[in-house]
């Protein structure tokens, strides 16, 4: 067995990715464990929708659209349920109709084109409609988006559900090395070892789990005189933190003209970035190597 061989087998490599036609925009995780994401053209001005499985990135459903072509997105997934939403006016941000869509088939249960979503549980969605001095609120059926009654106001137990819906959250994100004064003398060094801060715009971000450091920056590639703009390259790399040793590395992004934070998160023991705005990325920090 030679060095190159025993070098390699210290390296991770993704245990999965996912590639758009377009711009990969959004994405929510349901609490069984799937991945609803939006596949936008922004210069065709048409999206579809896609579901995995984020154990292994198997594909359920991909290149589907609902009726609307570009005035459309994720609202939130519940259980086995995704809604969408439409909007009241294109190019206004306010939300309007709700889609509701089989999360397992991508298939269209029901949708309702006079109200807006507020939040959903597994049976019911609460949705409201604006009048001109008042609003009102409904519970609909989830299943067969059915009118179950009307309600002129909403307790306040029923308004604390409502961030429940819009999808898992429970993931570790970044934070800057900055701001992190009493984990930076174990992190900082083991991150300045593999990257120069003099070549660095923007601020180091950093998620430690499973015993590794996970890490992004965005490093000098030159200057685009013409724009009097820095050309930069947004890196990500993972340390093992009992060794020392970097065990993965990718760009994220290999020319961006700013710094763009939150460029990946942790989910237990996965590291998720998107690739060039179209290829979603998991990587093992647990096991699998090359």
């Amino acid at each position: 067995m030679n060095i190159p061989s025993l070098f390699q087998q210290k390296q991770l490599k993704p245990s999965w990715s996912y590639s758009t036609s377009g711009v990969l925009w959004r994405l929510l995780f349901s609490d069984t464990n799937f991945i609803v994401g939006e596949d936008r053209d922004t210069e065709a001005k048409r999206v579809s929708f896609f579901c995995l499985n984020a154990a292994n990135g198997d594909v359920l459903w991909k290149n589907i659209s609902f009726g609307e072509p570009w005035w459309i997105g994720i609202e939130g997934i519940v259980h086995d349920k995704v809604f969408l939403h439409g909007f009241k006016k294109p190019d206004m941000p306010e939300h309007g109709k709700i889609v509701a869509v089989d999360l397992g088939t991508g298939r269209e249960l029901w949708r309702n084109n006079d109200y807006a979503f507020l939040y959903a549980t597994q049976d019911r969605v609460m949705a409201f409609r604006d009048f001109f001095e008042r609003r009102m609120y409904y519970e609909i059926d989830a299943a067969t988006g059915e009118i179950i009654q009307e309600l002129s106001e909403l307790s306040g137990d029923l308004y604390e559900k409502k961030g429940a819906s819009r999808g898992r959250s429970n993931f570790l994100f970044p934070e800057s090395l900055s701001d992190a004064a009493a984990e930076s003398p174990l992190v900082a060094p083991l991150i300045e070892s593999f990257c120069d801060r003099n070549d660095i715009r923007g601020s180091v971000e950093y998620v430690r789990s499973s015993g590794k450091l996970v890490f992004n920056y965005h490093a000098i590639q030159g200057r685009d005189e013409e724009k009097n703009l820095d050309n930069l390259q947004n890196r990500l790399c993972i340390i093992d933190e009992a060794s020392g040793k970097k065990i993965y590395e990718d760009i994220v992004n290999a020319s961006t003209a700013a710094a763009v934070p939150d460029s990946f998160f942790v989910d237990d023991t996965t590291a998720y970035y998107v690739r060039e705005k179209n290829s979603l990325v998991a990587v093992s920090l647990s096991g699998r190597r090359s």
